[in-house]
């Protein structure tokens, strides 16, 4: 019995220290490591041309209908548009069109109700030309937050307020960024 025990602590010992094919043992085993990076170097320096904000990019856009029981066709089309990275920009900036225009596409919209099916154009934005900035929906920010064309983002306009709140800590009050006031914690 005493031997049927040993084996068997010696069976689960040994299966618990195997490595399990899941799970990798070390980082090593997700990325491998390059010997030199220059041998890399222009793979890597053409990955990151391509993705930077530039040229605008053929896209696959989605023509939406208007309403849950129509159906336009064809349903998506290829669209220039402005995508890319902007590390150059300030946070939260975006590659975005800084020319645009309105290209109508024929379409063919079925009312799913009535089967009847018309002939129409469908608006899609185009981008001419890209730059880095702030998206149009992050200039609107709630009262009483200000944009910040610098950071390009929504923040409070009493920053001074915001710095002795947050210097005092104090672990009854907290600062609310949406209502940008020094308040009371809920207990």
């Amino acid at each position: 019995m005493e031997r049927i025990l040993v084996l068997l602590v010696f069976v689960v010992s040994v299966t618990a220290f195997r490595p399990n094919p899941k799970f990798p043992k070390e980082e090593t085993d997700l990325i491998k490591k390059a010997v030199s990076c220059g041998a890399h170097e222009d793979r890597r320096n053409e990955i990151i041309s391509r993705s930077k904000c530039g040229e605008p990019k053929e896209v696959f856009v989605e023509l939406k209908p208007q309403s849950s029981y129509m159906k336009v066709k064809p349903s998506a089309v290829w669209v220039r548009r402005c995508v890319g990275l902007c590390d150059h920009g300030p946070d939260g900036s975006r590659c975005i069109g800084i020319n645009k225009t309105i290209e109508h596409i024929p379409v063919r919209i079925s009312n799913l109700k009535t089967l009847k099916e018309t002939c129409a154009t469908y608006p899609v934005e185009v981008h001419l030309t890209c730059g880095c900035g702030c998206d149009v929906a992050t200039r609107e920010c709630p009262s009483p937050r200000i944009f910040n064309p610098r950071k390009c983002n929504c923040q409070c306009p009493n920053m001074k307020e915001r710095r002795n709140c947050l210097k005092q800590r104090n672990p009854v009050m907290r600062w609310n960024p949406s209502k940008c006031t020094c308040e009371r914690r809920r207990g």
